[in-house]
């Protein structure tokens, strides 16, 4: 499968579909500060993309259109390749591969979902009691199986494998870097173990996972914005922006207890 347009890698964790615009689409139009710390060799992409720099209505409504787009490209027809490929007998593991690759896209797109839904509106406790799927954790499901994959063997051997391209000291050696795997999946599992409280501040502490896990695959990726994924830019800053809100409402929310005000929902 190629990139994204960009010349983005596509690892085994969660490979995407072909998109044909150039890396310069990462930015939105009138983003100048961005392009110009692009320029600097020692920024790397997460401060490029820092949430500070989108504040602005304009640019969070970019990242909500970015985002509706990389859903849009996950949705793309997942069969559409597969009866070209059955015509020639397709061996039973290459099929294995085939259909495992189409659920971690399906899980990445759930979660881009999930996250878009609370970037419009935060749910309130009354509003999810009695729903059969209660979305927050639904999203904490979908993310638990993105940070798994950490564990899986292809995803595994290709951050081994490209961090030693992007010449890191090697006094790591293989198993260090193995460590280094192990550390972020047992990591992000207690972040999202330790999840818990109201709404905003449960929805806050995974979104906090999923820029954490977007930080990895950046340094996985050397921060070279030519290299890391599409999805994982406007997902960590989805993720980020998201988060900020329900850190506010949840603020809120604590001074309207202390203050005996009730605490109702606050309006972005």
């Amino acid at each position: 499968m190629e990139g994204e347009g960009s010349d983005a890698l596509n690892f085994p964790g969660r490979e995407e579909p072909h998109d044909d615009r150039g890396p310069a689409n990462h930015y939105p139009p009138g983003a100048g500060i961005v392009r110009q710390r692009r320029r600097s060799a020692a920024m790397k992409i997460y401060q490029m993309f820092a949430a500070d720099n989108f504040h602005d209505p304009a640019l969070i409504e970019w990242v909500r259109l970015e985002a509706e787009y990389m859903i849009k490209i996950m949705e793309a027809d997942p069969n559409y390749a597969l009866p070209g490929c059955m015509k020639k007998l397709m061996l039973p593991e290459n099929l294995m591969i085939y259909f495992r690759r189409r659920e971690r896209i399906e899980r990445a797109r759930c979660i881009f979902q999930y996250l878009l839904a609370f970037l419009g509106h935060i749910p309130s406790a009354q509003e999810v009691q009695g729903d059969l799927v209660d979305p927050v954790e639904q999203l904490r499901s979908f993310v638990a199986y993105d940070v798994d994959l950490l564990l899986e063997q292809d995803v595994r051997d290709a951050v081994l494998q490209q961090t030693s391209l992007n010449g890191l000291p090697q006094a790591g050696s293989e198993s260090d870097g193995e460590k280094r795997i192990l550390l972020m999946n047992r990591t992000l599992c207690g972040m999202l173990a330790k999840c818990k409280g109201d709404i905003p501040a449960v929805i806050a502490a995974m979104c906090r996972a999923v820029e954490q896990l977007a930080l990895f695959w950046f340094d996985v990726h050397g921060n070279d914005i030519r290299r890391v994924r599409r999805s994982d830019i406007f997902m960590f800053l989805l993720a980020d922006i998201v988060r900020s809100r329900c850190c506010r409402l949840s603020g809120d929310a604590g001074k309207a207890k202390e203050s005996g005000r009730p605490t109702g929902q606050v309006s972005f």
